[in-house]
């Protein structure tokens, strides 16, 4: 699982002897955790429903995530009594936001291309061969007092992504990224937690964001839907209709 909603944080080595475990077993342990490989490749959509808390601005709204291989998503949460609209198609994030316009806009760079990495459906820790993605196990630390497996994704692009594992189930419990704006760079950490199975599949129900160590989002799921059936234009920005055109006055 990966999602949607990235965080930043310093990582610092803790010099932890290297595990005996191989990457294939410890990437075998994760498979099983969440219900087996055949089960992970089966996942092809699903829908999520809860709420999203934003501590800092001490804001609760009720949300709604819908996302489809190979990397659509739609997110849509209540503000104020008034709908918020991200997301992005394959190709273009857009968003709708009501307090700035009713109409569909496509999101600023930034923000878009940090949607649409989020939107990426398939498991990385599944399909990283088959994306020329590169996968090491880096060994184990201790993680609130518990102790994990460390695994380093580097991406086709160059980019790098950290996983922790845990180290006696294999599920996942963690990944940073560093993001990068300009000159500056944040690490964002996602957490994730409260694990409950869903068809079979085990799956979040609490996910945290944290940049710079600072909480950006909570989220807590209430109800998930494995492989809803999704249209394309679904995700598709909305395209505004021409206005009618004046009808031409009749010649005299």
């Amino acid at each position: 699982m990966k999602k949607f909603f990235l965080v930043t944080v310093t990582l610092l080595a803790l010099g932890a002897p290297l595990c005996a475990q191989t990457l294939d077993e410890v990437l075998a342990m994760n498979y099983k955790a969440h219900g087996g490989l055949d089960r992970l490749k089966s996942l092809k959509s699903w829908k999520m429903t809860g709420k999203i808390v934003i501590p800092a601005q001490g804001l609760e709204m009720p949300m709604a995530l819908w996302q489809k291989s190979p990397s659509q998503m739609r997110v849509e949460s209540i503000f104020q009594g008034q709908k918020i609209v991200q997301a992005f198609d394959g190709a273009t994030a857009w968003w709708i936001m009501p307090f700035l316009s009713e109409k569909a806009q496509a999101m600023p760079q930034e923000q878009g291309k940090l949607f649409a990495d989020q939107a990426d459906f398939e498991n990385p820790l599944v399909v990283f061969r088959e994306k020329g993605h590169k996968l090491e196990l880096l060994g184990r630390e201790d993680m609130a007092g518990a102790p994990v497996f460390k695994l380093k994704l580097t991406k086709a692009d160059g980019r790098e992504i950290h996983y922790f594992l845990d180290a006696t189930s294999g599920i996942d419990i963690k990944s940073t990224l560093v993001v990068k704006a300009g000159e500056s760079e944040s690490l964002v950490e996602v957490l994730y937690g409260d694990y409950k199975p869903v068809d079979g599949h085990m799956m979040p129900f609490a996910i945290e964001n944290k940049m710079n160590g600072q909480t950006q989002m909570q989220m807590t799921i209430e109800a998930i839907e494995i492989n809803p059936e999704l249209a394309d234009a679904f995700f598709a920005m909305p395209v505004e209709e021409a206005e009618p055109k004046a009808e031409k006055a009749e010649k005299k």
